[in-house]
């Protein structure tokens, strides 16, 4: 750097800096954001596992339909497994949880 401030090819050095460090940072945080979005649908799902096993219990419906956040999640308990079915942005997801909470998740088939 002169007196005078910064030269031509510093300051093209300085861009191509941040540039490459941008290309860099903002693919890993799409990838972070659909991480976190994919782990709260999940976590969702759970609870409405949760609420189905509590609608068995005191009402013994064993099926039925939750919306959160515009998204449908259905589900229904047998055998003493509940399963929740939802779809993200990889398509339909099935969530089952067995009695000796063991959780088993499918990426569903399109039935068309």
């Amino acid at each position: 750097m002169n007196e005078q401030g910064m030269t031509l090819i510093e300051t093209i050095l300085s861009i191509a800096i941040l540039s490459l460090l941008a290309m860099t940072l903002i693919p890993f945080a799409n990838q972070l954001q659909s991480r976190v979005f994919d782990q709260k649908i999940a976590y969702y799902a759970s609870e409405v596992a949760y609420n189905g096993v509590k609608q068995v219990v005191t009402t013994g419906v064993t099926q039925g339909t939750i919306t959160i956040e515009n998204l449908d999640y259905n589900w229904r308990y047998e055998h003493g497994e509940i399963c929740v079915e939802y779809s993200n942005w990889k398509g339909p997801q099935l969530m089952c949880i067995k009695s000796d909470g063991i959780i088993e998740e499918a990426k569903m088939a399109l039935h068309l």
